[in-house]
């Protein structure tokens, strides 16, 4: 079993996946993206309003489409939820402008990093509250 110190270490390392997968979301960069997800493995990705895709190279495909031009996107709020020793959940606010979605990010320890194998974003109603929103936009503008 980790202890505490362990625990905090590894959900930090799991955070910065997610910070990295929301950078190269909001950045339209491609080739970060590809990196990020797992490459063995099942991966799923439901995007709002598209149907469940279940293979990389249809994700991947969906993200070169979206990273086209990408939203605006902040990751508001995450918290990680330890799936395992090899797996986590990151669940988070996404927000666009002035809406917010919810979002899961699950990860795979794969090839000595964490790995995105499912991310879904769907509505949600309410928002986070404004502390947790001023904070995440402190945190991208440094």
């Amino acid at each position: 079993m980790k202890n505490d110190n362990a625990n905090a270490r590894e959900d930090a390392e799991i955070l910065f996946a997610n910070e990295r997968f929301y950078a190269a979301f909001a950045g339209g960069d491609e080739a970060a993206m590809v990196a990020l997800w797992a490459e063995d493995g099942a991966v799923c990705c439901l995007h709002p309003g598209w149907e469940p895709l279940q293979n990389r190279r249809e994700i991947m495909a969906s993200w070169s489409a979206i990273l086209q031009s990408p939203p605006p996107v902040t990751c508001v709020a995450p918290s990680v939820l330890s799936l395992g020793p090899e797996a986590a959940a990151v669940i988070c606010w996404e927000q666009i402008g002035d809406n917010f979605l919810i979002a899961t990010n699950l990860y795979r320890w794969q090839r000595d990093a964490w790995r995105i194998v499912h991310h879904q974003a769907g509505p949600v109603n309410g928002r986070p509250p404004d502390a947790l929103i001023a904070a995440a936009r402190s945190q991208t503008a440094n």
